[in-house]
Protein backbone atom coordinates (compact mmCIF):
# COMPACT_ATOMS: atom_id res chain seq x y z
CA UNK A 1 0.00 0.00 0.00
CA UNK A 2 2.52 2.43 1.04
CA UNK A 3 4.34 1.99 -1.95
CA UNK A 4 1.64 2.75 -4.50
CA UNK A 5 1.16 5.96 -2.36
CA UNK A 6 4.75 6.72 -3.05
CA UNK A 7 4.54 6.06 -6.75
CA UNK A 8 1.28 8.05 -6.82
CA UNK A 9 3.04 10.97 -5.13
CA UNK A 10 5.99 10.17 -7.31
CA UNK A 11 4.20 10.59 -10.65
CA UNK A 12 1.80 13.08 -9.52
CA UNK A 13 4.92 15.36 -8.81
CA UNK A 14 6.53 14.88 -11.33
CA UNK A 15 3.69 15.54 -14.06
CA UNK A 16 3.44 18.97 -11.87
CA UNK A 17 7.31 19.70 -12.58
CA UNK A 18 6.82 19.18 -16.32
CA UNK A 19 3.98 21.18 -16.57
CA UNK A 20 6.62 24.53 -15.96
CA UNK A 21 9.17 23.17 -17.77
CA UNK A 22 9.88 24.90 -20.59
CA UNK A 23 13.07 23.32 -22.64
CA UNK A 24 14.66 23.73 -25.78
CA UNK A 25 14.73 20.29 -27.54
CA UNK A 26 17.13 19.87 -30.64
CA UNK A 27 18.27 16.65 -32.41
CA UNK A 28 21.72 15.75 -32.53
CA UNK A 29 24.16 12.99 -33.52
CA UNK A 30 27.80 11.83 -32.25
CA UNK A 31 28.76 14.28 -35.12
CA UNK A 32 27.36 17.45 -33.64
CA UNK A 33 27.38 16.39 -30.09
CA UNK A 34 29.61 18.28 -27.82
CA UNK A 35 28.41 17.56 -24.80
CA UNK A 36 27.14 14.32 -23.75
CA UNK A 37 25.02 13.36 -20.14
CA UNK A 38 25.03 9.20 -18.97
CA UNK A 39 22.73 7.66 -16.16
CA UNK A 40 22.71 4.74 -15.32
CA UNK A 41 21.58 1.83 -12.80
CA UNK A 42 25.10 1.22 -11.05
CA UNK A 43 26.61 -2.39 -10.66
CA UNK A 44 30.25 -3.31 -11.68
CA UNK A 45 29.54 -4.57 -15.38
CA UNK A 46 27.31 -1.77 -15.97
CA UNK A 47 29.53 0.81 -14.57
CA UNK A 48 32.72 -0.88 -16.27
CA UNK A 49 30.62 -0.53 -19.85
CA UNK A 50 29.85 2.67 -19.04
CA UNK A 51 33.38 4.00 -17.99
CA UNK A 52 34.75 2.30 -21.45
CA UNK A 53 31.81 4.20 -23.11
CA UNK A 54 33.01 7.50 -21.53
CA UNK A 55 36.53 7.01 -23.11
CA UNK A 56 35.03 6.76 -26.84
CA UNK A 57 33.49 10.19 -26.30
CA UNK A 58 37.02 11.28 -24.78
CA UNK A 59 38.77 10.33 -27.70
CA UNK A 60 36.43 11.98 -29.73
CA UNK A 61 36.81 15.64 -27.89
CA UNK A 62 33.12 15.33 -26.69
CA UNK A 63 32.73 16.25 -22.94
CA UNK A 64 30.74 13.70 -21.01
CA UNK A 65 29.68 13.04 -17.46
CA UNK A 66 28.28 10.18 -15.88
CA UNK A 67 25.54 10.01 -12.96
CA UNK A 68 25.15 6.67 -12.04
CA UNK A 69 21.98 5.30 -9.02
CA UNK A 70 23.30 2.86 -6.13
CA UNK A 71 19.77 1.34 -5.16
CA UNK A 72 21.60 0.86 -1.21
CA UNK A 73 22.83 3.18 1.63
CA UNK A 74 26.83 2.74 0.98
CA UNK A 75 29.07 3.43 -1.92
CA UNK A 76 30.98 -0.02 -2.83
CA UNK A 77 34.49 0.04 -2.17
CA UNK A 78 35.85 -0.60 -5.66
CA UNK A 79 33.68 2.25 -7.03
CA UNK A 80 36.07 6.00 -7.35
CA UNK A 81 34.48 8.38 -7.77
CA UNK A 82 35.85 11.39 -10.45
CA UNK A 83 34.96 14.60 -11.79
CA UNK A 84 33.26 12.71 -14.83
CA UNK A 85 31.59 10.15 -12.72
CA UNK A 86 29.50 9.87 -9.91
CA UNK A 87 26.72 7.97 -7.75
CA UNK A 88 24.10 8.71 -6.04
CA UNK A 89 22.29 6.32 -3.67
CA UNK A 90 19.67 5.90 -1.24
CA UNK A 91 20.07 8.69 0.96
CA UNK A 92 19.89 11.27 -1.77
CA UNK A 93 16.06 10.23 -2.40
CA UNK A 94 13.06 11.77 -0.04
CA UNK A 95 10.05 9.65 1.24
CA UNK A 96 8.74 9.30 -2.49
CA UNK A 97 12.09 8.95 -3.80
CA UNK A 98 12.49 11.65 -5.37
CA UNK A 99 16.63 12.53 -5.99
CA UNK A 100 17.94 15.27 -4.54
CA UNK A 101 21.31 16.61 -4.08
CA UNK A 102 23.43 19.69 -5.26
CA UNK A 103 25.28 16.99 -7.89
CA UNK A 104 21.86 15.83 -9.02
CA UNK A 105 20.41 18.94 -9.35
CA UNK A 106 23.46 20.64 -11.53
CA UNK A 107 23.34 17.48 -13.94
CA UNK A 108 19.78 18.58 -14.44
CA UNK A 109 20.81 21.56 -15.10
CA UNK A 110 23.67 20.88 -17.41
CA UNK A 111 22.22 21.70 -21.08
CA UNK A 112 23.92 18.49 -22.50
CA UNK A 113 23.34 18.22 -26.51
CA UNK A 114 22.36 14.40 -25.60
CA UNK A 115 21.52 12.80 -22.60
CA UNK A 116 21.68 8.89 -22.71
CA UNK A 117 20.12 6.37 -19.55
CA UNK A 118 21.18 3.01 -19.43
CA UNK A 119 18.56 2.04 -17.58
CA UNK A 120 16.41 -1.01 -19.03
CA UNK A 121 13.68 -0.87 -16.39
CA UNK A 122 11.62 1.47 -14.44
CA UNK A 123 13.60 2.99 -12.20
CA UNK A 124 11.79 6.37 -10.64
CA UNK A 125 14.74 8.47 -9.56
CA UNK A 126 16.58 8.09 -12.75
CA UNK A 127 13.24 8.54 -15.06
CA UNK A 128 12.65 11.64 -12.88
CA UNK A 129 16.36 13.13 -13.85
CA UNK A 130 16.15 12.11 -17.68
CA UNK A 131 12.50 14.00 -17.30
CA UNK A 132 13.48 17.06 -16.01
CA UNK A 133 17.13 17.11 -17.72
CA UNK A 134 17.66 20.35 -19.63
CA UNK A 135 19.56 18.46 -22.65
CA UNK A 136 18.44 19.49 -25.98
CA UNK A 137 17.93 15.29 -26.72
CA UNK A 138 17.26 12.57 -24.40
CA UNK A 139 17.89 8.81 -25.68
CA UNK A 140 16.84 5.87 -23.92
CA UNK A 141 15.19 2.30 -24.31
CA UNK A 142 12.04 1.96 -25.08
CA UNK A 143 11.62 -0.21 -21.34
CA UNK A 144 8.31 1.49 -19.77
CA UNK A 145 5.65 3.83 -20.26
CA UNK A 146 5.66 7.27 -20.19
CA UNK A 147 9.23 7.59 -20.78
CA UNK A 148 10.77 11.17 -21.41
CA UNK A 149 12.71 10.94 -24.16
CA UNK A 150 13.21 12.18 -27.93
CA UNK A 151 14.51 9.00 -29.48
CA UNK A 152 14.01 5.50 -28.36
CA UNK A 153 15.81 2.19 -29.13
CA UNK A 154 13.60 -0.78 -29.00
CA UNK A 155 15.83 -3.53 -27.24
CA UNK A 156 15.09 -7.10 -26.64
CA UNK A 157 14.78 -7.41 -22.80
CA UNK A 158 17.31 -9.93 -22.39
CA UNK A 159 20.09 -7.40 -24.68
CA UNK A 160 23.10 -6.36 -22.83
CA UNK A 161 24.54 -2.83 -22.44
CA UNK A 162 27.06 -3.62 -25.12
CA UNK A 163 24.51 -4.65 -27.83
CA UNK A 164 22.93 -1.08 -26.32
CA UNK A 165 25.93 0.79 -26.84
CA UNK A 166 26.27 -0.69 -30.75
CA UNK A 167 23.04 0.47 -31.86
CA UNK A 168 23.48 3.88 -30.27
CA UNK A 169 26.76 4.15 -32.36
CA UNK A 170 25.04 2.57 -35.23
CA UNK A 171 22.32 5.00 -35.07
CA UNK A 172 23.87 8.62 -33.81
CA UNK A 173 26.27 8.40 -35.95
CA UNK A 174 24.47 7.67 -39.36
CA UNK A 175 21.26 10.08 -38.58
CA UNK A 176 22.23 13.01 -40.69
CA UNK A 177 21.15 16.27 -39.26
CA UNK A 178 19.77 18.99 -41.71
Amino acid sequence: MFTKLKKSVGARTLKKQIRYANYKRRFHNFNTAKSIGVLYPYSRAVDSQVAKFMRFFAERHIKVRALGFLDAKELPASFIVTVNKTLFKQEHLNWYNRPSSNEINAFINTPFDILIDFSNEHIYPLQYIATLSRASMRVGRLAYPDNPYEFLLSMPTNADNQAYIDQLKHYLFSIQIK
